[in-house]
Order: structure tokens, then C-alpha cells, then sequence
């Protein structure tokens, strides 16, 4: 590496290096910040040659950190561009808070970027959270975690409201309910019965530490029972899920929403036992508020202050 122009005179060192020598630099989150730029054409330009081969290095301590050239040396190593033999690098030195600042910003740029349920899983990722079912491990639980926490998805909030104003953190979300989501993952749950709306609902009546494990095996193995024409809890909620099912509406929000509440329904009837009048049924369940229960969660599990969650 071979040094240009000191720091001292442009407020950063100028060094020619190797491209095998730059090839080695760390790579962090913040290794995209020139990934609109249009150096996949400008090399071809002899004029801006030097341009299309100057990159942008941070130095930490002795540490160096590529900034810029990660869509060139995906062109460079592919061969859509040629390799070229050396490198003109800007070398920034950087504090290590402002270093451990752009790593935080990065990350959260990042992570807006990506879709709800690649969220979910690099939150997974984060945790150490390894899920077995299909149900769980893809991360489509974005919604079912708002409604758990909300009473709604989040593009049925008032932003305008303190409460909402603010995203749910969903690594601080799925850490809290870790223990209820690694139960409902160990049932093996299917996709087609514990939807947004059921397991919202499941996952509040678990946070509210009520015994309802074999309530959800049954639920999930379809063994419903009906005795003189009545049926009990978990037929009922099964076939408020499959009337949802026939009618298209299950990915519809305020279905989701519908769902949860008869999910928490049949849970509160199941609980009662079989000898309450309300056990056996012939009408439809009509559902129970969430907030209520929510709120309820949310004392027990210490989080009223968190607008986040």
C-alpha cells in the first residue's frame, strides 16, 4: 500500500493498493453506500477511469473497513467489469463511537429495507431462535405479533396516537414472547389453522400464563368434539376458521382481527371445563375484545412504558 497524500492535507489519506490487498478489508453493514452509483458503466470511460476505481476506506484503531465498492467488486469478481490491477483508496479516519453510530444507523437502514417477514427472521437470527415448523421459521408473524400487542395490524393504527406512534420493535416483540412462540413451534403448528388471527390470540392467552397447551394440540389436530348436536370450544373455533377459509378472508386485516378475538373466546370457554353451561355450544362464538387482555399482558409482562411494543 502506497501512501499518495497525507491526512493532514485532505482531510483523509490517498493511498494506491493492490486489488487483491482491498479485496481482504472488512466488510460490515455500512458496505452499501455507494450502491446507486453508476460505476458499472463509467469504467468504460477512459477520462473517468480513476474515478470508477477509487474507493472509499474507514480506519478504527489500525482497523481498516471498506465504505464504498460493493457493487464493483461484485462487477470486478463476476467479470462484468475488468479486474483491474490496483485501487485508489480515501482512507477516513473514524472515532470508535462515530464507527459503532454508523454500524447502528446501517443496520436500521437495512432492516427498513427489507420485507416484514426478513425482518422477523433476522431478528430469529439475532436472538439465536432457530423455529422448526413452516409456520414459524419463514417469519410471516409480523401482523399476528401487532395484533397480540395492538389489538390491530399496523396499518389499522392511528399513528397519530402516542401509543402507536412509534413501529413495534419486532426483535424486542419476538424476545418477549419467546417462551410462547417456542411452545406453539414445538406443537408443530399448521399454517392453515393457526393463521394471523389464531395465533395472535394464542400468543396473548399465553403471555397471560394461561394452561392452554392442550387446548392448542387439539385445536391443531382437529379433534373437536359436539355432543347432542353442541359443540365444544375447539370445534366452534375450527369452524370459525374454516368458514374464513371458504369465504377468502382470511388474509383480509380486520378477519385477522375477527379470528383473534374468537380464538380468545373459545380459549375462556375451554377453560371453564366441560361442566360450564357456556361449554357446549350451538351458536357461533362472537369473540372477546382484546384490549382488555392486552392491557392485562402488558402489566404482567412489565412493558406498559415501551412505545415500542
Amino acid at each position: 500500500m502506497e501512501m499518495v497524500y497525507p491526512i493532514s492535507d485532505l482531510g483523509c489519506a490517498v493511498v494506491r493498493m493492490s486489488f487483491a490487498d482491498w479485496l481482504v478489508i472488512a466488510e460490515l453493514e455500512f458496505f452499501d453506500v455507494d450502491e446507486g452509483d453508476h460505476d458499472d458503466f463509467v469504467q468504460h470511460i477512459p477520462s473517468l477511469y480513476a474515478y470508477s476505481i477509487t474507493v472509499a476506506l474507514v480506519k478504527v484503531g489500525n482497523t481498516l473497513f471498506k465504505l464504498s465498492g460493493k457493487r464493483r467488486k461484485e462487477a470486478w469478481l463476476n467479470g462484468t467489469l475488468s479486474k483491474p490491477d490496483y485501487l485508489m483508496a480515501l482512507i477516513f479516519d473514524m472515532t470508535e463511537e462515530d464507527f459503532q453510530t454508523l454500524c447502528i444507523e446501517a443496520k436500521t437502514k437495512q432492516f427498513e429495507a427489507l420485507p416484514p417477514h426478513e425482518v422477523v427472521k433476522a431478528a430469529y437470527n439475532e436472538l439465536g431462535l432457530t423455529f422448526v415448523s413452516e409456520r414459524l421459521r419463514n417469519g410471516f408473524i409480523n401482523e399476528a405479533i401487532h395484533i397480540a400487542l395492538r389489538g390491530r395490524q399496523r396499518s389499522l393504527q392511528d399513528k397519530r396516537s402516542i401509543r402507536e406512534r412509534e413501529d413495534i420493535n419486532m426483535k424486542k416483540a419476538i424476545e418477549l414472547f419467546k417462551s410462547e412462540l417456542l411452545l406453539i413451534d414445538g406443537l408443530l403448528p399448521k399454517s392453515d389453522i393457526f393463521t394471523t388471527g389464531v395465533l395472535a390470540g394464542s400468543l396473548i392467552m399465553l403471555a397471560l400464563n394461561k394452561p392452554i397447551t392442550e387446548f392448542l394440540k387439539r385445536l391443531n389436530d382437529n379433534q373437536g368434539q359436539t355432543k347432542d348436536g353442541l359443540a365444544d370450544p375447539i370445534e366452534c373455533l375450527l369452524k370459525a376458521i374454516h368458514r374464513h377459509k371458504i369465504s377468502q378472508r382470511t388474509m383480509q386485516p380486520r378477519m385477522a382481527i375477527d379470528l383473534a378475538k374468537k380464538t380468545v373466546h373459545a380459549i375462556a370457554l375451554w377453560l371453564e371445563g366441560d361442566q360450564s353451561a357456556k361449554y357446549w355450544r350451538m351458536r357461533d362464538l362472537t369473540g372477546h375484545e382484546l384490549m382488555p387482555l392486552i392491557m392485562d399482558l402488558k402489566q404482567l409482562k412489565m412493558i406498559n412504558a415501551e412505545r415500542d411494543l
